[in-house]
Parts: structure tokens; C-alpha cells; sequence
């Protein structure tokens, strides 16, 4: 067993000993590069059904890699697995991560196989982690007077970078891309990405600790305040020698409460810092020159990789014009299709009558220099060509996002047109002049308003907004990268950025971007500039190959989207709710900041007697927002049976609290509070500061690519999560008003999920009860009690009301015996009592369940497919999830097109027939409008029709309008 390294980690590596260096030393971070490859292919296989996503990416790396680096030395580093150090130093250590999928567990021998033929070292120990053995070659290597190349994602492994050691990031495997970053990770790029050097990153990793490996660090610090910490004290070990001094660290926010922590936790910081330091003395009996890489045996790199259906790959392998040594089979129809798309052959079943995906063009960019365009004349001769063209990929380049960013320029692309930027904003000293806003929309504006014109754009609501802005008209749009994308797999999207970045869609269609992404272009941090700041030039380069590659990835993403049946789903619904949603967000809605103060006075008193309350309780003051001195209280106080354990004690969640409210009135009062204060935080105290100066409004943005379902969310505020039913939620809604001289009009679904559900099952009994417009709950609560109308009491509706709407949600026994407070006995046979009764609807989850086991994921109405790969998961609890899922997209996500098609028509309606009338908001199932107060019946009205309408279900849509000065009145 090695020695663990000291706390406070690797001293800097020293530098090369010798000027004329030996060959440098790749080593390849294997395991990460499986797990990465797994997850970007997770269902690739062969015709004989044989998983090979994780080695078909871990090849194509190892190809890139050859080809770009030609390393002369190279080993591949895996975890063979078994107890380390770290698991003697905290039981818990890596106890978060669940054992490997069981269609991954082969793959791990058929990489060493590949990496065999392939004639590179593979190097395993068991109970030595691959970090170590990394860090120790490392090590090894300079001290031979070696430079080292670490090939890798894993942020530990930076501690090492630094003098002859350089670090190359993974990113996600993915067909014809590169699977590497082509600039290496020294010392400054660490201390750009980190704010620290190398030497103190293991400090800044142990206070904030890791959830994957779970490392405890210390609760309540993330990265920003742990690197504030290191580069005040120095180190770790000198911030515990003085803790005294945390509190006045400058501009530290929350000091005192951080101080507090570290005092708590200072052991457990101390634990971190050794699980995140590197082993750098691994006894490894290996000689560096053994790792010489050997030429592949192409006969066995031949016969292997037509075993695994690598066709592709072994092409790229072999000497161009080198014919096949024997009949060398190509990837099957369906595993090629798959990498060629970069999707899982389990992938939704394509569109009848589609041809099978062959393999096709891929995506290219001309490379030619981007023209710049800053006078009339040259626009204007743009104009013309882009027009004679007929069709145009386009990039508009604002600062910042969302309704009023600026127009700083816009980048045009077409067959047989250069590729052309035409600047209008940027500030900077040297920068030429350009044209106005105004003179380029003068000769644009006609170009881009022509809808017989047709535009791709990355972003469609974004674009919308760009040119709403700058008054210019946009019709047209027929394709966006983006939209597709989400259509063709939703799970590819990224829920941070609330859409998919181009690069990463640009790279799976076979072209890389200059520069993916627009903080590559601007800086992070306080290097971070506007675009406007940005020098024209390598504006134009950026933009210039971004709508190159809008274009030709809109048109390659077009017959994927047909194959799999979204085509229409882009075209009627998604690309047409963009403009929609650019006007929303355009408009706004009113805020009383006024009521909101008062409403905060109120919280904060009503949060500060259940304070005193509590303390009154417990005879001593206790802090409701720590976790430690609500264990302390809970469980040591007043002898309350404690649940479950995490890392830094018992758990006092929101569902352990709820369970302990029947035996105390104590937890009640702390969920009261809890809730008092995130609605306080999130609504109450952050609204007014949303509020724009310009228009006195909010102005919430929309996401269409996020969720699975196809559902809309918000942000800045998310308004999703406002309580319909509570009075605070009651009172938030009351702070949301009208223009003066208008009204507010709420337009909601009634029961819009459950008629869904009534269309897709055909059951009987809810086709007749929503026919006669009967109260569903209490038709649901007949059936089940077998009572006569009138004979339904409160509680028979309230149990019936939650079946009903669990359903839709794939609610368990379980979780009904939690909602209603009952037995899980008592909810199991309510459940079964339902199915008996509700016979259709239990016919139809069972066909959903068993449709998505055999199309790899579920399908609305419309035709929208999820993915859900989790069905095939090892682990019971994941598969029953993607099973819920399973049941209820199909059902949330016909509502949620139901409402977007709503949203176009009565957008569309509102246009031709009452113009003073404007959408402001969608929350769930609901449109929220404001009219003049004399139009204002009639555009509900209005609204009512049209949403009742947009789609014939086999049971009535019905949509209940309210009106009012404010959105709680109506």
C-alpha cells in the first residue's frame, strides 16, 4: 500500500534536467475518456447487439490523438478497481457512485483489446486509483528530463500541471470530431480557469468539495469563496491556523457565516484535502522507456475492428489508397446510421416510408476569409446577391441577451456568397467605421422581412429579439439548428445554457468551429469584454463560420428531423412559438414594487415570530437555516426519531420534516419558515430588482429546449413555481398588475392533463364523464367508493383528486399514501380499486410502458419523442423512473403542445383582430393577456374560442377566462 501524500499537497514539479529532453510522455486518462465515450454513445452496438459506444469514442480518441501528436511514448491509465488510501482514510469515500451500467461492463475489455492491437501500453493496479498513477509517471517522467502531456478532463489532474508537464482536455466523443482541445493547460490557464496556480488547486477542490467522489469539503463554500480563502491565506493549512482572521477576508460575502463553518468543519477540511491530493510515489515497477508506443498490427486492428463494426474508424486508419486485406464489412445500416447522426441505435423508429439513414454528406465550412462589410454600396450588393441566392444561413452578434440587448453586427452565409459580416456596433479604439443600425435595416429590412426568402438561424426567439430590437422585420425562418437538435434528442441540450451551443452540433455533424463559443471570443472574468469590445476582424471570423455552419447544419439536421417524424413539429410549432415568445418577452408585465415591500415587511415578521416560536420551544436561540442546529434540536433536544444519514448528519429535508409534523409541531413550524424565505428570496426580494428601467416591467425570458417534455420554462424570475393555491403564492400573483386604463385576462386549461389522458386511453368512463361535463373528481370518487351523486364527501373527492392527477405523474402507492396521509395499504388498494373501474386507462399505461421499452423512449400526440435510455438502466429505482416517465410525457407533453399551438393561434388572432391587446405571460396551462378595459371581455372571449379550438380531442377542451386589475383578481 503506498503512502498517502502530505495535506498540503505536490510541491511544483521541478523543471527538465537536461536541455536536450527525451521524447515527451502522453499519458491518456482511459477510464474518463470510457465513461465520456459511454455516455455521448450510450446505445451504440453492433448488429449482434454487442454495446460499443464507449469504444468506438475511446478509439476515435485514440486515433485523434495519433494523428494530430504522433507521441513516440504512451500509456493508457485505467482503474482496475479495490480499496485505496483514500477508502482507509473515509469510509464514505466514492460512496455516491453507482456501480457501472451492465451494457459498459464488457466494453472495458474490448478497450483493452482495442489498445492492445493498437500497440499501446495499458496500465492498472489494483487499489492504485488512475490519478495516481498518472501523477506518478508524471513525476517520473520529468525527473528523467521528460516533458509529459496528460491527456485528460479530470480537474484533479491540473495540480499537476505546471514547468514540463501541459494538460490536454477530453471533451465528449462524438462522430468525425475532434475528441480533443487543441490548446493545452499550463500554469496560466489554470490561474485563468481557477484563480489559483496548480500548487494551491488542491486547497480550492478540498473546501468545496466533490459530490461525484464525495469528498465532504466544507458546507456552504463553493469554488468562488474557497478561491477567495487560498489566495488570501496562501494555503489550506495556514487558513486553519487562522481562523480568527476569516471573518475580515475583504469582500468576502457572508464571512461571518463562513468563519463559523470552517470552525465546525475544519476536520473534515482537512479529510478533504488529503482525498483530493495526488500520490505522486506509487511503487510502479515499470521502466518509462517500456511505454515506447509500437506500430498496430494491421492484420489484427483489421479482423478487430470488423468485429466491432468500426468501419469508419479503420478507414481513417489505413494508408490512403490502401484497399482492404480482406472483405472488410462496414458499420451495419443501423450502428453506422447511428454514429454518422451521433445517436443510439435504440433510437426513436423512423417515419413510414423513410429510407434508412445511409451514409451521408457532412457538414463543411469553406475556410475563405470572412468580407467585411462597412458601406452602403458593398451592402447593398449583398443584398442582391444574398436575395438572388434564395436562401441564407445568419448570425446576429448582440451584447448580452434578451429584449434589449444591441445589435452589434450580423454575419451572413449562402451558396455562392461569401461568407460576409456587416459590423454596426462596435466600440473600441482603432475600430473603423461602420454603418448605423438604421442604414443597414434601410437595405436589410426588405431582405429579411421577404418570407419567399428563406433563413437559418441558431436560435430563432434570439434572433427574433436582435432584430426586434434594432426595428428590423424577420420572416422566413425555416430552420434553427437548435430547435432541431432538442427534437431530435432533447436529452442534448444543456439546462444551464437553456439551449445547445453550436459547436458541440457543428462537431457531431463532422465541421469545428475557429471558435465554438462566444466566451472563447469575450474573456471570462474580469478579462471579460462586450462584443462590442471585440476587434471586427475576429468578429467577422467568429460570426462569419457561425452562419456557415447554421446553414449546413440546418440543412443536414433537416432529414433527421423527417426520418424521425419532427419535421412538423419544427415547422408548426417550435419555429412559429419563437416569434411568439420574442414578442412576450418584448412586452412584459407590470410589477407593484410598492405592494411587493409591504408583502416582504409581512413575510419577514411572520418568519420572525416562527423564530421566536421555536426558540421558545427549545430554551436556547437556534439558527432555522443550519442544518446542524436543526439536527441538534430534532433530534437531541426533542428526541425525534431521526431518518436518513448524509455526510454531515441527519437529514432534515423537506420529506424527513413532513413525517416528523405529525409528532411535533416543531418541524411544521420550520417547513413554514423554509417556505416563507425561499418565496421571500426568490420572488418577494428579487422581483423589484428585475424590474427594466426603460419600460417599468418585467421581462421574463422562455426556454423552449429544456425540458424533456417539451414544456416551456422561464427564468429571471421563473415564474413556473409561484403556489397557485397558497396565500402568499396568492399574494406574489396580487403584485403582478395591469397597465392604468387595462385589465389583465387569465385564460386557463381546466383539467387539461386528465382530458389528454381521456383522448389517448379511450377509457370509458372518463370519455362520458368529461362529455356530460361532469366534476371528473367526483365521478372518479363514485367509481372507486361506489357511492350515488350528492354521496361524495370532501375527503372521497380529495383521495380521488389525488389519484387522478398522480396517475399523470406515475405516482406510486407511496407517494399517494404521502399526499393524502394515509397507510401505503390503504393507498395501494385505492390505486387498485381505480384500475379496476378505470380499465382503459390501465390498458393504456400498461401499452406506454411496454411501447417505450420497445422504441428506446415515449411519443405525444404530436409526435414529439423523449429518449429515455435510463429504461434499460442495472439500477431498479432508475429504470422505475424512466418508467414514470414513460407515462406521463406522452400525457404532460400533449398538454404542453396543446398550449404552444394555442399560444401561435391566439397570437395570430390577436393580431388581425385586436391589436391593442397583448400576451404577456404562459405559466403551465395558462395564457396571461392585458387589453384595454373596454375590449377586455371580448378578448377573453376571444381567447376562450381559440384555445377551446386549436385541436379536437375525442373529449371537449375547456378553458376558463378570468379578468382584473391584477393576475391574483383574475
Amino acid at each position: 500500500m503506498s503512502t498517502p501524500p502530505a495535506p498540503d499537497g505536490p510541491s511544483p514539479l521541478p523543471p527538465a534536467a537536461v536541455a536536450a529532453a527525451p521524447e515527451a510522455l502522453f499519458l491518456v486518462d482511459g477510464s474518463g475518456f470510457i465513461f465520456r465515450a459511454y455516455h455521448a454513445l450510450p446505445k451504440l452496438s453492433t448488429k449482434a447487439g454487442v454495446p460499443t459506444g464507449a469504444v468506438y469514442g475511446f478509439t476515435q480518441m485514440l486515433i485523434k490523438l495519433e494523428q494530430d501528436h504522433r507521441p513516440t511514448h504512451l500509456a493508457v491509465i485505467l482503474d482496475a478497481g479495490g480499496a485505496g488510501f483514500r477508502d482507509q482514510l473515509f469510509d464514505g469515500y466514492k460512496a455516491n457512485r453507482s456501480e457501472a451500467p451492465d451494457d459498459l461492463v464488457p466494453q472495458f475489455k474490448l478497450v483493452r483489446e482495442v489498445s492492445a492491437v493498437l500497440g499501446l501500453p495499458v496500465i492498472e493496479r489494483s487499489g492504485f486509483e488512475a490519478d495516481d498513477i498518472i501523477a506518478t509517471l508524471a513525476r517520473r517522467a520529468v525527473a528523467e528530463g521528460r516533458k509529459v502531456v496528460i491527456v485528460s478532463s479530470d480537474k484533479d489532474l491540473m495540480q499537476m500541471v505546471g514547468g514540463d508537464v501541459r494538460m490536454v482536455r477530453a471533451v465528449a466523443a462524438g462522430p468525425q470530431r475532434s475528441a480533443m482541445e487543441d490548446k493545452p493547460i499550463g500554469r496560466e490557464e489554470v490561474i485563468a480557469r481557477y484563480g489559483v496556480p496548480p500548487e494551491q488547486l488542491g486547497d480550492v477542490l478540498a473546501l468545496m468539495g466533490d459530490s461525484v467522489d464525495n469528498v465532504p469539503g466544507v458546507p456552504g463554500i463553493g469554488e468562488k469563496t474557497a478561491t477567495a480563502l487560498i489566495r488570501h491565506f496562501g494555503s489550506l493549512a495556514s487558513m486553519l491556523d487562522r481562523l480568527d482572521e476569516v471573518a475580515a477576508v475583504p469582500g468576502l460575502r457572508g464571512a461571518a457565516k463562513v468563519a463559523a463553518a470552517l470552525r465546525e468543519h475544519a476536520d473534515q477540511a482537512r479529510l478533504s484535502r488529503r482525498l483530493v491530493a495526488l500520490d505522486e510515489h506509487m511503487a510502479i515497477d515499470l521502466e518509462l522507456d517500456g511505454l515506447r508506443r509500437r506500430e498496430p498490427d494491421m492484420g489484427k486492428v483489421e479482423a478487430l475492428f470488423t468485429e466491432l463494426e468500426f468501419g469508419r474508424l479503420l478507414e481513417r486508419l489505413r494508408p490512403q489508397g490502401q484497399p482492404a486485406a480482406g472483405a472488410v464489412v462496414r458499420l451495419g445500416a443501423m450502428a453506422e446510421a447511428a454514429v454518422a447522426e451521433g445517436q443510439a441505435s435504440a433510437a426513436p423508429p423512423l417515419a413510414d416510408g423513410a429510407a434508412a439513414p445511409a451514409e451521408g454528406p457532412r457538414l463543411q465550412l469553406s475556410g475563405a476569409p470572412p468580407r467585411v462589410v462597412l458601406a452602403a454600396a458593398e451592402l447593398a450588393a449583398l443584398v442582391a446577391e444574398l436575395r438572388a441566392a434564395g436562401e441564407l444561413g445568419a448570425s446576429f452578434e448582440c451584447t448580452g441577451s434578451g429584449p434589449f440587448a444591441l445589435l452589434v453586427g450580423v454575419a451572413f452565409a449562402a451558396d455562392g456568397v461569401a461568407p460576409t459580416y456587416v459590423p454596426l456596433l462596435h466600440r473600441y479604439l482603432g475600430a473603423p467605421v461602420q454603418l448605423r443600425v438604421e442604414e443597414a435595416g434601410a437595405l436589410l429590412g426588405p431582405l429579411l422581412g421577404d418570407p419567399a426568402v428563406h433563413k437559418h438561424v441558431h436560435g430563432a426567439k434570439e434572433a427574433r429579439l436582435a432584430c426586434l430590437q434594432a426595428g428590423w422585420p424577420l420572416e422566413g425562418v425555416v430552420g434553427d439548428p437548435d430547435l432541431a437538435e432538442y427534437l431530435i434528442d432533447p436529452a442534448r441540450s444543456d439546462e444551464r445554457l437553456r439551449r445547445k451551443p453550436l459547436g458541440p452540433i457543428a462537431a457531431r455533424l463532422g465541421a469545428s468551429l475557429p471558435v465554438e463559443e462566444r466566451d472563447e471570443l469575450l474573456g471570462k472574468g474580469k478579462k471579460v469584454i462586450g462584443y462590442e469590445g471585440v476587434e471586427v476582424e475576429r468578429a467577422a471570423t467568429f460570426a462569419a463560420r457561425r452562419a456557415e455552419a447554421i446553414l449546413g447544419a440546418s440543412r443536414l439536421l433537416r432529414p433527421e428531423l423527417v426520418r424521425r417524424g419532427a419535421d412538423r413539429l419544427l415547422d408548426e410549432i417550435e419555429l412559429p412559438l419563437s416569434r411568439v415568445l420574442a414578442t412576450i418577452e418584448c412586452h412584459g408585465i407590470r410589477v407593484d414594487t410598492t405592494r411587493l415591500g409591504a408583502l416582504g415587511d409581512e413575510m419577514a415578521a411572520r418568519m420572525g415570530a416562527i423564530e421566536a416560536e421555536v426558540q421558545g420551544i427549545a430554551g436556547y436561540e437556534v439558527n432555522l437555516g443550519s442544518p446542524r442546529q436543526l439536527q441538534e434540536l430534532l433530534f437531541d433536544k426533542l428526541g425525534l426519531p431521526a431518518a436518513r444519514k448524509t455526510k454531515t448528519g441527519y437529514s432534515t429535508d423537506a420529506e424527513v420534516l413532513e413525517e416528523l409534523a405529525e409528532q411535533h409541531p416543531v418541524p411544521a413550524k420550520i417547513l413554514e419558515h423554509r417556505g416563507l424565505a425561499k418565496l421571500k428570496g426568490t420572488y418577494v426580494d428579487a422581483l423589484p430588482s428585475l424590474v427594466n428601467a426603460r419600460t417599468g416591467r418585467i421581462h421574463t425570458s422562455f426556454h423552449q429546449t429544456v425540458a424533456g417534455t417539451g414544456r416551456l420554462s422561464s427564468s429571471d424570475p421563473n415564474l413556473q413555481n409561484i403556489p397557485i393555491r397558497t396565500e402568499v403564492g396568492k399574494l406574489i400573483r396580487r403584485a403582478f398588475v395591469a397597465d392604468p386604463g387595462n385589465h389583465l385576462i387569465a385564460a386557463d386549461y381546466s383539467q387539461i392533463e386528465l382530458r389528454v389522458l381521456a383522448h389517448l386511453s379511450e377509457d370509458a368512463v372518463l370519455l362520458d364523464a368529461f362529455t356530460r361535463g361532469e366534476d371528473v373528481h367526483d365521478r372518479t370518487a363514485r367509481e372507486m367508493f361506489g357511492v350515488a351523486v350528492g354521496e361524495v364527501t370532501p375527503e372521497m373527492r380529495r383521495v380521488a383528486k389525488a389519484i387522478n392527477y398522480g396517475l399523470v405523474y406515475g405516482q406510486t402507492d407511496y407517494g399517494l399514501a404521502r399526499a393524502v396521509g394515509i397507510p401505503r395499504e390503504e393507498a395501494r388498494r385505492y390505486i387498485e380499486g381505480y384500475f379496476k373501474r378505470y380499465t382503459g386507462v390501465a390498458s393504456f399505461m400498461e401499452r406506454l410502458i411496454a411501447d417505450a421499452h420497445r422504441e428506446g423512449g415515449s411519443r405525444t400526440l404530436f409526435g414529439r419523442f423523449r429518449p429515455l435510455p435510463e429504461l434499460q438502466a442495472r439500477n431498479r429505482q432508475a429504470r422505475l423512473y424512466a418508467e414514470r416517465m414513460a407515462r406521463n410525457t406522452p400525457i404532460q407533453g400533449t398538454a404542453a403542445d396543446l398550449l404552444k399551438l394555442a399560444m401561435i393561434a391566439v397570437e395570430g388572432r390577436l393580431e388581425r383582430e385586436a391589436p391593442t391587446a397583448r400576451m404577456l405571460l404562459t405559466v403551465h396551462d395558462e395564457l396571461v393577456l392585458e387589453a384595454p378595459v373596454a375590449q377586455a371581455a371580448a378578448v377573453g372571449e376571444l381567447v376562450r374560442e381559440t384555445m377551446e379550438r386549436v385541436h379536437t380531442l375525442k373529449v371537449p377542451l375547456v378553458v376558463e377566462v378570468g379578468t382584473g386589475d391584477t393576475w391574483a383578481d383574475c
